[in-house]
């Protein structure tokens, strides 16, 4: 009598998908109409879109554009500043290039919050002459931020080169097309790397420009990177067995809880693997150049959350790894208990002002100690004296 009634009082939409009280029930289909629609918008409006594709980085920021009502500046070269910057870097000032998400671009606070310009002003109060380049792009995997470094922040040449490293992005390493992931994410496909005999090897590079997204969607299983897009393998390529059943497939749903696993995260998985070769390689790269490489957590609420309770996240591993080979700043250390209060974040669960102030101190701190110490290798510059600030005395 359930299952009848679940099939009577249920509705199957366009796309073929069936429903029942707000919860689709396997076998799921993909949603051709909805990845449509935000492609179609992207492509009639896109002289005023201020994310663009990008074919070497999937999207990216418009040059000279505005977002946040005009509190979120892009500069000519596409990076969040109010002006621009020089591809040689000033003899008497350090550069430092920040590379990540969201969360290293400051979606949701204005141009003086964000955390990198506090750094930049916190480092000059300390007597250093800084100036600081932030390359973070929104929904960037952690592929994208080292494709970044690769193809735009090199050239800039910056003496300390500091990745936002926010571990739930280790499920964008096993993402090709945005909008299967995200339902709502940007209407571009991005590249992705695989391992080929423990070596990074780049998957759908250039990206597929989104004009050839809706024909890509329509024939989803023939396209070659099907293969390796976790999340069309893992929502609409299988269903379990019992999927025939929509009373069996309603339970499932209701009882089935987010996918945080180690499946995603773990050491042995693939996002797992993926991101730690990635961090190598990221950090070998930068290396090459002269430059010191900085890894930076940022957590999410979520894992601040898990860190308070005792409970140790799946992808520790990667923490761990990072702790011991590179320069490491572990943000959540710098954390209090009330710092996992909704009032700290953003109503999209970005870090507020608070916090970006928190991560500026701390990063200005870890700097000035790496300089200290020497641990922060700076090959242009041979005495520190070269970006030190002057003190000048004032005699009435």
């Amino acid at each position: 009598m359930l299952e009848a009634l679940i099939r009577l009082a249920g509705h199957t939409d366009a796309d073929g998908q069936f429903s029942f009280l707000g919860y689709a029930l396997e076998p799921y289909v993909l949603p051709l109409e909805k990845l449509r629609a935000p492609v179609q918008e992207y492509l009639d409006l896109e002289e005023w879109s201020t994310v663009i594709y990008d074919e070497m980085l999937g999207w990216t920021y418009r040059p000279h554009a505005l977002r946040q009502d005009g509190d979120f500046t892009i500069n000519g070269a596409g990076i969040r500043a109010r002006r621009e910057f020089s591809q040689l870097p000033p003899p008497d000032h350090l550069r430092i290039a920040l590379f990540g998400d969201s969360f290293t671009a400051g979606d949701d606070v204005g141009d003086d919050d964000v955390w990198g310009a506090r750094l930049e002003l916190l480092l000059r109060d300390a007597g250093i002459r800084a100036e600081v380049l932030n390359f973070g792009v929104g929904a960037y995997g952690m592929d994208q931020a080292f494709l970044r470094w690769q193809h735009e922040g090199k050239a800039y040449a910056p003496d300390i080169v500091i990745f936002g490293l926010q571990p739930d992005n280790l499920k964008r390493n096993l993402n090709v097309f945005r909008q299967l992931m995200n339902i709502n994410g940007p209407p571009f496909s991005k590249p992705r790397f695989t391992l080929a005999e423990s070596e990074l090897v780049l998957l759908n590079s250039p990206a597929m420009p989104p004009d050839q997204l809706t024909t890509a969607f329509e024939n989803f299983a023939a396209q070659p990177l099907a293969v390796y897009e976790h999340y069309y393998g893992s929502r609409y390529a299988a269903s379990n067995l019992w999927s025939a059943s929509r009373l069996a497939s309603l339970l499932y749903e209701t009882l089935k809880q987010e996918e945080t696993s180690t499946s995603q995260f773990g050491f042995e998985s693939e996002g797992g693997q993926l991101g730690q070769a990635i961090v190598d390689a990221f950090a070998a790269d930068v290396r090459e150049t002269g430059a010191a490489f900085v890894v930076l957590h940022l957590p999410l609420q979520a894992h601040l959350v898990w860190r308070l309770n005792g409970i140790e996240a799946p992808f520790q591993f990667l923490l761990d790894h990072c702790s011991e080979v590179y320069n490491y700043i572990p943000f959540e250390g710098h954390l209090q208990p009330a710092h996992a209060n909704d009032e700290y974040w953003s109503a999209t669960k970005h870090y507020g002002p608070e916090l970006h102030a928190l991560v500026a101190e701390t990063v200005a701190q870890e700097i000035r100690s790496c300089l200290q110490n020497e641990s922060c290798a700076l090959s242009r510059f041979d005495d520190q004296a070269a970006f030190k600030i002057e003190s000048v005395l004032v005699v009435d």
